[in-house]
């Protein structure tokens, strides 16, 4: 498969777009959605200050590498959950890749804060996810206000939101349902 922009062997096939790009090529092709999706929705301007949610995931770091790059104050927020296996080699990367851009990150540390999420869910009860997503979005909003950010932003995306509303519908969670409408 050849690549849509320069004819060269395609890496990456985007089936959404019935289109196929070399590496470089489809960091254009990124950055011009981005660029348009942020137009097109006036999402922000480009003297708001921004914090992006950050897991340590591919979504968040794009994110936060594509706002980085097209020139807004985009400040990284990362919650560190202190789930075994996973939080530290995820801080890790946010902190790997916050040094390399010179760029703020600022950092949530649950235990400090007195919740940690393994303990949380033992108490509770509640499924895991649960839990994790309403103490995770109530510390973006706190301190998307505290710090004076302007807009909080976060690496979601369309496949993110789906798998969320089949589990719900399979489960048959109607509050959460009626949060997704």
């Amino acid at each position: 498969m050849k690549c849509r922009r320069c004819g060269k062997q395609a890496e990456v096939e985007l089936r959404s777009h019935h289109a196929a790009f070399c590496r470089d090529c489809f960091f254009i092709f990124f950055r011009r959605q981005v660029e348009r999706a942020i137009k097109r929705w006036r999402m922000f301007k480009p003297q708001d200050r921004i914090l992006v949610a950050i897991s340590g995931g591919k979504d968040s770091l794009s994110l936060w590498d594509i706002l980085l790059n097209m020139g807004y104050k985009a400040t990284g927020l990362y919650i560190d959950l202190k789930i075994d296996g996973f939080s530290e080699k995820a801080k890790e990367k946010v902190e790997k890749f916050a040094q390399e851009r010179k760029s703020d990150l600022i950092i949530v540390d649950l235990e400090k804060e007195g919740i940690p999420i393994p303990k949380i869910i033992h108490y509770s009860g509640k499924e895991p996810c649960s839990i994790c997503g309403q103490i995770k979005r109530y510390y973006f909003n706190r301190m998307a206000y505290e710090k004076n950010f302007h807009v909080l932003a976060t690496g979601h995306n369309l496949d993110d939101e789906t798998t969320r509303l089949l589990a719900n519908l399979l489960r048959w969670q109607m509050t959460y349902l009626i949060d997704q409408a």
